[in-house]
Parts: C-alpha cells; sequence; structure tokens
C-alpha cells in the first residue's frame, strides 16, 4: 500500500504545551489535503504501587471535560528531557513521593488522528517520600485506592480518564503476577 506524504506544514497558533498547524498532505490516491495537527510535547503517565497495594491517584479538574477527573499521576517532557526523568519529576511532584523501581511499560499515541502527542507509561514501586513543588497552575488532591478496586472503577466509569485506563491495560501481566503472589 502506498503512503501519504506531508508537502508543508504551516503553524497556524503557538501555546504553552502544543501548537495548532495546517499540515498539507499527499494522499496515496495523487489528491492534495489539508488537516489540522495540534503538536503536542509528548508526555509521561506513571502508575505508583506502593508495598501495600495501593495506587496513588491525583483528582484535578480538566476543562476538556469541565469536571475533575480521577487520574493516574502524568505530565509533559520538558524540552531536551528524557521520559525516565520526566517521570521522576512528575511523581514527586503530584504525589509527594520517588521510586526505588521506575520500569518503562510501553507507550501510545493519544489521538493520532489529530494529535502528534506520545505518552510514555511506567510503573513506579518502591515509594519513599521525596515531594517536589507542583506547578502553579495544578490544584491537585491525591487519592489512594486499593489496587483491588480500580478496575471496578474503570468499569464502572468511575474513571474516565484514556491514559490511565491504557496504563493498567500495559500494566496488567505485572498486576496479575502481583495479585496472585498475594493470594488477593
Amino acid at each position: 500500500m502506498e503512503s501519504s506524504t506531508i508537502l508543508d506544514r504551516d503553524q497556524i497558533f503557538q501555546g504553552h504545551a502544543f501548537n495548532l498547524e495546517k499540515v498539507h498532505l499527499r494522499l496515496p490516491d495523487g489528491r492534495d489535503r489539508y488537516y489540522d495537527l495540534v503538536d503536542h510535547v509528548d508526555a509521561v503517565t506513571i502508575l505508583p504501587l506502593d508495598d501495600d497495594g495501593m495506587v496513588s491517584f491525583v483528582r484535578q479538574f480538566r476543562v476538556g471535560a469541565e469536571k475533575e477527573l480521577l487520574e493516574l499521576p502524568a505530565g509533559v517532557m520538558d524540552q531536551g528531557e528524557d521520559p525516565l526523568t520526566t517521570a521522576r519529576r512528575e511523581l514527586r511532584e503530584e504525589t509527594g513521593s520517588d521510586a526505588a523501581n521506575l520500569e518503562r511499560l510501553g507507550g501510545f499515541y493519544m489521538a493520532a488522528g489529530y494529535s502528534s502527542e506520545y505518552m510514555h507509561v511506567f510503573l513506579a514501586t518502591g515509594l519513599s517520600d521525596a515531594p517536589l513543588s507542583q506547578d502553579e497552575d495544578e490544584f491537585l488532591s491525591l487519592e489512594k485506592i486499593d489496587l483491588r478496586e480500580v478496575f471496578d472503577l474503570i468499569r464502572t466509569g468511575k474513571i474516565e480518564d484514556g491514559k490511565t485506563i491504557s496504563t493498567f491495560f500495559y500494566a496488567m501481566p505485572f498486576l496479575n503476577e502481583l495479585l496472585i503472589a498475594a493470594d488477593i
């Protein structure tokens, strides 16, 4: 199958975390078409799991949802920052904890039809207190939830955040082993 070719990109808006571009594309059949693209900084999501089987979540207002959402800690990568460094920084800023073990589980595009944002997914274990100041525009409340309750919260729609749901999918092999070993 032939692929599409990007002919030109014009930035039409510059924002804090993303830019908006008009992308001129040549389609496989030779026709040209313009697409709107949210050129977004890559980001991380972290699943912090403590030794007691509790997962640290944050609750915060999300303007796109027009309400507060229960989510895993997450954040965008600073210029030149690698995903592991970002994950450690965001974990400390949003939960006040650092991790002895911070393992990358995978990654995915958030909404590739209109956004370039790539999300790196991490599992954090061996947690200890190591707070950093939150960003000035972050108003978060921290909630610890028993791992055994999380999948019910997803299934019943109490957790609606896509990156959080996807992160639990990536972590399932590890979490299944943990639950079996703990006989929970």
